[in-house]
Order: C-alpha cells, then sequence, then structure tokens
C-alpha cells in the first residue's frame, strides 16, 4: 500500500477550494493511505469529515502530544453542535489524555526494550530474576 503525505494543503490554497481538495483526499484514501496536516479552520469546516479519523497535536514544554480527539470534542461533533474547524477556531481541538502514554513512560519502555534486545534474556526470565 502507497502512504500519501501531504503537509497543510491550504497554505497554496484558496480558501474557497477546500471543498475541492477534501473530496479528492476522500477519492484517495479509497486506494491509498493519506496523511494530512493542517493549521486550517476551514479545511476542517466539512460536516461530514469522520471525527474519529482526525488526531489533535499539542506541544507543552518541548514535548508534543498527538492522540485522537477527546471525549468532549467527539460528542460535541457527534451531536452536530460543532464541527471539528470549530473546535479548532475556538482552541478546543484537544488530545484525549486517557490515549497519550506520558513521554517519561514512553522512554522508559524504549530503554527497557532496548536493554531486554541486548542482555538476550526473555521477558520470561526477567521475571524470574
Amino acid at each position: 500500500m502507497v502512504l500519501v503525505g501531504i503537509e497543510e494543503p491550504e497554505i497554496a490554497l484558496h480558501p474557497a477550494a477546500a471543498g475541492v481538495l477534501l473530496d479528492g483526499l476522500r477519492d484517495a484514501a479509497h486506494r491509498t493511505q493519506v496523511i494530512v496536516t493542517t493549521h486550517s479552520p476551514d479545511l476542517l469546516e466539512d460536516k461530514h469529515l469522520d471525527v474519529e479519523s482526525i488526531l489533535a497535536v499539542e506541544a507543552h514544554g518541548g514535548n508534543t502530544t498527538i492522540a485522537p480527539v477527546d471525549e468532549v470534542g467527539r460528542s460535541v461533533v457527534h451531536d452536530k453542535l460543532f464541527t471539528i474547524g470549530e473546535l479548532l477556531r475556538i482552541d478546543q481541538l484537544q488530545p484525549d489524555e486517557t490515549s497519550v502514554v506520558s513521554a517519561e513512560k514512553a522512554k522508559q519502555l524504549r530503554l527497557f526494550d532496548f536493554e531486554r534486545r541486548n542482555s538476550g534474556k526473555t521477558k520470561d526470565e526477567e521475571r524470574r530474576g
């Protein structure tokens, strides 16, 4: 399978063309995996855009969090109270904290996996001591 990645297509796009771009991306997604990054609420304004296909990104203190949209965001989009673009406009498109592994824990997991791979021990051998 082919992966197509497009970073911020709205930079060179007239705002009125966002719908045409979304239609093209949807069409392409039937044949390949498509990943698009954007800061454009206009691009996310489509009422048919599935909130489950969106990952929210947030940066704090040098750490970047990428996760599905939080429960409140998913709920208001499903209930048609807001679009994804409107949530972005009001700074409420937030990553779901329950889906996030802390950066420190992720580093520890990588460290332990590295040590295990290089020690030649299996998980069971490590548990037994």
